[in-house]
């Protein structure tokens, strides 16, 4: 199975890292990156036109994202539970990927030479219930996917499934804790992302202003990876 593992962040600002291999299965890390700052990060929404820059910090709780492959959510969290962090404690959320309405997801693939900007999507109540999207809508999504792939601007992508699919491991010095969703804060909550390259901020935002959301008022946070 695939898995999303958000990095919450260590005690000096950076994602909490991934424990080393060790005797538990533990998972095949497909993908792993560091973001930068939240202040580097920008806001788009969409009201009755199209997604425009709004004036709102950065507000989704997430210094790092992985993929990983694994036997289940349970086998992620054992192996995250070993994560040691010195001063603090490394925070993870794991959630299982997949979009409800069936759009398929893109692979990590190739490697970039520009750089990379990663669209984290917010979650609102109708996909925290993963209610069903408008198929048209869907379809132009995945259309809209694959051009980005075949012009090598989309290097990877999912949506992800709600919280109710969600673990979230906290471990450090002591023994870890493990608390199963869903979770309430909806807002600081992620429904899917897109993990793009880009000359600059403002081509990453051509790109999510151009992009077909299913949602009819998406908000998204773009954040450049270190």
């Amino acid at each position: 199975m695939r898995f999303v593992i958000l990095h919450g962040a260590g005690p000096h600002g950076a994602a909490a890292p991934l424990p080393p291999p060790g005797t538990r299965p533990g998972a095949a890390v497909l993908e792993s990156i560091t973001l930068a700052p939240a202040e580097a990060g920008v806001c788009m929404a969409r009201g009755s036109g199209e997604m425009q820059k709004v004036d709102a910090p950065v507000a989704i709780p997430v210094a790092g994202l992985s993929i990983v492959e694994a036997e289940s959510r349970q086998a992620v969290a054992d192996w995250l539970g070993e994560a040691t962090l010195h001063g603090g404690e490394a925070c993870f959320e794991i959630r299982e990927t997949g979009c409800a309405g069936g759009l398929a997801g893109v692979d990590p693939n190739g490697a970039a030479t520009q750089p990379r900007f990663l669209v984290l999507l917010k979650a609102d109540a109708d996909t925290e219930a993963e209610s069903p999207a408008d198929p048209d809508r869907l379809a132009a999504m995945a259309r809209r996917n694959d051009e980005s792939v075949r012009s090598g601007t989309l290097l990877a992508g999912d949506g992800l499934r709600s919280t109710a699919r969600a673990t979230r491991v906290r471990a450090g010095s002591g023994r870890p804790s493990v608390l199963d969703g869903p979770f309430a804060e909806t807002k600081e909550l992620v429904a899917g992302f897109w993990l793009i390259q880009a000359g600059s901020m403002d081509q990453a935002m051509a790109w999510v202003r151009h992009y077909p959301f299913a949602q009819d008022r998406p908000e998204v946070e773009i954040r450049p990876v270190r």
